[in-house]
């Protein structure tokens, strides 16, 4: 019985691509492409934009991998780079767009068509925090989303954007506030 060849790991991959090995670097892109492009729709709360987004950061990594450093995970590095590509884009003030869909007697609806059970329950509440989260300035919406999203440490947020972790703990907090004032139809009354 012949075994299945084993899959390379992360840095065997980059060193290939390092050699000029393209379909390495195809190779990581079919790893990571769901993971980065949950971020980036994390972020920008807009398909389309979170496809450019995604694309780009995977253009700019391919562009940077010879100065990759292997003390550093794979994808916290290209988490890193997708996080900077929306920050950057959010501060541009990009506007976000919300897709009427069509419904069966011709009207439109505005939805979360990211919504995976758009009939469910609490579809309302995420088509809300969706609404929501797209009222945030910037800065507090990325530190909302890598904190609760991408349950990245303090720590981990303050390198990601170059700050202090007093501010990234400061921004969550005005965030937080922010959401519950605007989603607070969803909170129980005392």
């Amino acid at each position: 019985m012949i075994e299945p060849e084993a899959r390379a790991s992360d840095v065997e991959l980059i060193h290939r691509v390092q050699s000029g090995d393209t379909e390495a670097f195809d190779e990581l892109m079919k790893r990571y492409a769901a993971s980065v492009y949950k971020v980036t729709y994390s972020l920008t709360r807009n398909h389309a934009d979170a496809d450019d987004l995604s694309q780009e950061t995977f253009i700019r990594a391919f562009r940077a991998i010879a100065r990759f450093d292997e003390q550093y995970k794979f994808y916290t590095w290209l988490r890193r780079i997708a996080v900077n590509l929306c920050f950057n884009y959010l501060k541009r003030g990009k506007k976000f767009r919300f897709v009427p869909l069509p419904m069966s007697d011709g009207e439109a609806e505005s939805v979360d068509i990211a919504d995976p059970r758009p009939g469910s329950a609490d579809s309302g509440l995420r088509r809300d925090l969706d609404q929501a989260l797209t009222k945030l300035p910037p800065d507090q919406r990325a530190v909302f989303v890598l904190r609760v999203n991408e349950e990245l440490s303090y720590n981990e947020i303050g390198e990601m954007l170059g700050i202090p972790v007093g501010t990234v703990m400061s921004r969550l907090n005005r965030a937080r506030e922010k959401l519950r004032a605007l989603l607070k139809e969803y909170l129980p009354t005392t």
